[in-house]
């Protein structure tokens, strides 16, 4: 059953339109060559290494571990330029795909589009893009059939469970799972596994070999030698003196690549106040040295930190004070993720904009545009931000080593003489966010990209800025969560979406455990969790969801009702008919009076009136029921709506139980062949009606053709659902009794 439109937003009954099969949404796999320098210095030995590895794949994955901007990424991209150059290897056709696993969002578009480059069918996009438990068994089946010969790169996999594979997500949470101690990184089931056929390999922070497990190479990536770093500052600043000054710089950045990067593209720029090796050098002195800390990863970012504070300070010398501000608020943002250039709205931008004495109204202005281009081009040119140009759109990507530097400074409090104070930069992050999300719809399939370009920034909120908000910016936070997740449910990123939710209602209890979001929130998990068979924990959450409404919304109010009918379904699908078909009684003629007898929702709670009655054996009743909301629902929402084919399968089901089975079987393959049009050939739907024509061909004595039904729905439920799903279950046990002359009963949750 589906009732997200009631669950998220009212959606007029008259105006509903009809689902389809899920727009499967991907992202670019290409690998981005255009970011390496002329030459990479200082990795001569682990690119040869890799190499090797790609030429004869060891039964490993690869894992490139090290601190933050100590350049794993870099390498990864070298050894792909390596793997697509040359005339042998454009003749043999390798294929080279770069992944983002910085967030569940990208790592599943990414995915997506592997799959359909490797020509999966539309059930496999549908498994990859809504995290089903046979996912990544999917994946890899398609991978191994392709040549071999194959590189495949997971980058910033810098929270290994992103990795763990839609099994653990499907069941209960994968963050639960990797606490609990089944990761699906290390095992082996997730998405990162050996193959004879081609070459995974994976950067990440995460340098314990435990969370890779035993069929896994770590291999650590540190700082560069000092020739090399020597090397990479004269190529990136020649003019800024002789060898000798550069390995003076070279060993006080610690031949950190990105420190390298960040200080050489400076003293090649134009705004460079310290145009030689030996004054940045002194520049950085007068900031402070940094401390011998125990933890490396603070020591990197505190070097970064004072690189990229000298880049700044030239900056707003230059006329360019803004671009402090602006690198804040984007490192709220996902880093590591494409930012589109069009979320960066002016009227919205204004007040970081300008100076403090020029205020901030709400209009943004052509000067403001300006102010916004010129900080981006000052960024850009000094490698804080990355410019990235895919077809028609231009996007922004920010280090995740300067994002969590600024991270740390927003967090301090402290902002510099006419600096925007740091609640003012993460109210415009939530306010660019939820603006950008406020024309879109969650039902219109036009707009799924939009959100999934989006989605991974809202969520990435959770962990920036939503602790410091106050009850305003961080209710619109939410609300924005409750649609997007929604969305991405509609697109079939279902565990995208699971996880969104769960971020939200992690950090949404300053708004009271009573607040209409949180509620709404959690009779969205409630339903999710039903439908994955844990029918048992859905009604703890649906009840205590009911309660609240009801003290809070009163007993009539749509939202309560929709909670009262969910009760009942719950009750119906655990077999217990009479508390169900009760439960239904009672809420129809509220609904009927609050909503009118044509919504969608009363005609839903018809329906399963219908479908209690007839599962107690009381079929004339049942199909008495039935038949006026079949005619309404034609009438109302059309022929092939999913919600009127529920009702034609309802009264297929009941024809068989009177013994009509000819009759049933008419109208049961007539079901199938729409629900093939409009869902998928696995969609749950689908397979319930293929379940029970085995079962009408057993009543009909046509044992053999009911057999081979059933063993098709079995193979098709496992691989959708997993082998313990009770629907799983239930096919299995029909096919066990056929083989013992035994005719199983057929029951359908509506």
């Amino acid at each position: 059953m589906t009732w997200i439109q009631l669950r998220v937003q009212p959606v007029d009954n008259r105006q509903d339109p009809v689902p389809r099969t899920p727009s499967v949404l991907g992202a670019s796999v290409v690998p981005p060559t255009g970011r390496l320098p002329v030459e990479t210095r200082g990795r001569d030995l682990v690119l040869g290494q890799l190499q090797e590895w790609l030429r004869r794949p060891p039964a490993a994955t690869i894992v490139l571990v090290g601190l933050g901007g100590v350049g794993k990424s870099t390498v990864a991209v070298a050894l792909a330029e390596r793997a697509l150059r040359g005339r042998r290897v454009r003749r043999r056709g390798r294929r080279v795909w770069w992944i983002s696993a910085a967030d569940e969002l990208s790592l599943t578009a990414g995915l997506v589009t592997v799959a359909r480059q490797l020509d999966a069918t539309p059930a496999d996009l549908h498994a990859v893009a809504s995290g089903a438990p046979d996912a990544p068994d999917r994946f890899w089946s398609l991978l191994e059939q392709t040549a071999p010969g194959w590189l495949l790169i997971f980058d910033n996999a810098d929270d290994p469970a992103v990795l763990a594979g839609g099994m653990s997500r499907w069941r209960g949470g994968w963050r639960r799972s990797v606490a609990g101690g089944g990761s699906a990184v290390s095992d082996g089931t997730g998405w990162i596994r050996p193959s004879p056929c081609g070459l995974t390999v994976v950067t990440s922070r995460d340098c314990d070999p435990r969370t890779w497990g035993r069929h896994a190479k770590v291999r650590p990536i540190g700082p560069v030698d000092e020739d090399a770093s020597v090397r990479v500052l004269l190529d990136l600043a020649p003019q800024a003196g002789d060898e000798a000054g550069a390995r003076l710089l070279a060993q006080r950045l610690g031949g950190l690549p990105l420190a390298l990067y960040l200080a050489g593209t400076y003293l090649d720029s134009a705004v460079a106040r310290w145009r030689t090796f030996t004054a940045y050098h002194h520049a950085l002195d007068s900031a402070g040295r940094a401390p011998l800390l125990d933890d490396p990863q603070a020591e990197s970012r505190a070097m970064v930190t004072r690189t990229w504070e000298i880049s700044l300070d030239d900056l707003a010398r230059c006329g360019v004070p803004h671009a402090r501000p602006l690198l804040r608020l984007l490192s709220c943002w996902a880093a590591a993720t494409s930012i589109p250039l069009d979320l960066l709205d002016v009227r919205y931008l204004a007040c970081l904009l300008r100076p403090p004495a020029a205020g901030h109204a709400g209009e943004g202005d052509e000067s403001d545009a300006d102010q916004l281009e010129t900080a981006l081009r000052g960024l850009s040119r000094l490698g804080l931000i990355e410019a990235r140009i895919s077809g028609p759109q231009t996007a922004i990507v920010i280090h995740p080593v300067v994002a969590d530097s600024n991270r740390i400074h927003l967090a301090s409090g402290v902002a510099r003489p006419g600096e925007p104070d740091a609640d003012r930069v993460r109210r415009v992050a939530v306010d660019l966010i939820t603006s950008a999300l406020s024309g879109l719809s969650p039902y219109a399939p036009a707009d799924w990209r939009r959100f999934q370009l989006i989605g991974a920034h809202l969520h990435a909120l959770f962990g920036t800025v939503a602790l410091h908000l106050v009850h305003e910016p961080l209710a619109a936070l939410i609300s924005a969560a409750c649609t997007t997740a929604c969305a991405l449910d509609q697109s079939g990123a279902i565990s995208v979406g699971e996880s969104l939710c769960r971020a939200a209602l992690d950090h949404a209890s300053s708004l009271g455990e009573d607040h209409p979001l949180i509620l709404q929130l959690q009779h969205q998990l409630a339903w999710e969790t039903a439908t994955m068979g844990g029918h048992d924990q859905a009604e703890g959450m649906y009840r205590l969801v009911y309660l609240a409404r009801r003290r809070i919304l009163g007993e009539d109010h749509p939202d309560t009702l929709v909670t009262r009918h969910e009760l009942a379904w719950v009750a119906a699908a655990q077999k217990r008919w009479a508390e169900a078909e009760s439960g239904y009684r009672s809420v129809l003629p509220a609904l009927q009076r609050t909503l009118g007898e044509e919504h969608i929702a009363t005609l839903y709670t018809g329906h399963e009136l219908g479908w209690a009655l007839a599962n107690q054996g009381r079929l004339e009743e049942a199909e008495a029921e039935l038949q006026p909301v079949l005619r309404t629902r034609r009438q109302v929402l059309g022929e092939e709506h999913p919600h009127t084919l529920t009702t034609i399968h309802e009264l297929a089901w009941i024809m068989a139980r009177r013994g009509r089975s000819t009759e049933a079987e008419v109208m049961y393959r007539q079901l199938l062949d729409a629900r093939l049009r409009i869902l998928s050939d696995e969609h749950h739907h689908t397979l319930s009606a293929h379940h029970e024509l085995a079962w009408v061909l057993t009543l009909q004595s046509r044992w053999n053709e009911a057999a081979a039904e059933y063993e098709k729905v079995l193979r098709a439920r496992r691989r959708v659902l997993g082998e313990p799903h009770p629907d799983t279950l239930a096919t299995l046990s029909a096919l066990q009794q056929l083989e013992h002359g035994q005719v199983a009963d057929a029951r359908h949750v509506a």
